[in-house]
């Protein structure tokens, strides 16, 4: 079983402070002032949260000064996917996941996959920010697990094919898309992102109907965006090489469209320093 194989990876259980911050924002009738208390006693985290609520992400074209007003704009669900991403970064960017490349990767990948998801109405945008957060979330998890993962890691960098989950199945019997989707469920994101998250580098899966639409547009959603980081990097992108064309086809883009949104989320790389 995949718990059985993934013994060695250590997941970092949900802190207590985004599991009280979910659990009220789960109730059928959630209160904003609790909300806004919980997240409150927490003075760096609110003040993390407000500086992105006053950033380009929601452009609302205000400046907030309190946590409650910050929640009452942006909404819970968006407030339920920056706590987790601001958790997220300060239980795991530390000792050997202290890597900087990947987290400014990271915050591109959850910016702009909601900010595409906005753009052409595919999907609910905080489903696609929560999944460009954990897409790729196993990656520094391997790293702390494995001493010889950064080798595995150099090696998949230098492939110009997909094949990195393989490479690491076979020299670690676990891979980054399945320790994701563990920190995922553990972290009790939608269910649908951690099944995204399990199979985002299976490129057939965007055409499979077995899988639900929102599954395959998220998943296509992840290869747009990865084409526009790549490009920003000065790199190719492989997923959208291999996936790409039944990407397009699933969003609905033309080929015009695509490079236009490209070039929208390239402006924006090049002129935030977003790491």
């Amino acid at each position: 079983s995949t718990t059985e194989l993934a013994r060695p990876v250590n997941i970092p259980p949900r802190p207590s402070l985004l599991m009280a911050v979910q659990h009220e924002i789960g109730k059928p009738d959630p209160h904003i002032k609790k909300v806004a208390r919980l997240i409150n006693r927490d003075v760096a985290i609110a003040g993390n949260l407000l500086a992105l609520a006053n950033s380009a992400m929601f452009n609302l074209g205000r400046h907030i000064e309190t946590v409650e007003d910050a929640i009452t704009l942006i909404g819970l669900n968006n407030c339920n996917a920056l706590m987790t991403s601001l958790m997220m970064r300060r239980s795991l960017s530390h000792g050997k996941m202290m890597m900087p490349r990947f987290w400014d990767v990271s915050e591109k990948r959850s910016w702009g996959m909601m900010y595409v998801a906005k753009r052409t109405s595919v999907g609910s945008p905080e489903l696609a920010y929560n999944f460009g957060l954990f897409s790729d979330i196993g990656i520094p998890l391997m790293m702390a697990s494995f001493p010889d993962y950064a080798a595995t890691l150099n090696a998949a960098n230098q492939m110009q094919a997909c094949g990195f989950i393989e490479l690491e199945n076979q020299r670690h019997r676990i891979n980054h898309a399945v320790v994701g989707s563990m920190l995922a469920e553990h972290w009790n994101v939608d269910p649908i992102v951690v099944l995204a998250i399990k199979k985002h580098h299976t490129h057939t899966i965007i055409t499979d109907p077995t899988f639900s639409e929102k599954v395959r547009q998220l998943i296509a959603v992840f290869y747009l965006v990865d084409k526009a980081i790549q490009e920003h990097r000065n790199a190719v992108s492989v997923e959208w090489q291999e996936g790409g064309q039944l990407a397009r086809e699933i969003l609905n883009l033309s080929d015009e469209e695509v490079e236009q949104i490209c070039g929208e989320l390239k402006t924006h790389f090049a002129t935030r320093a977003m790491a």
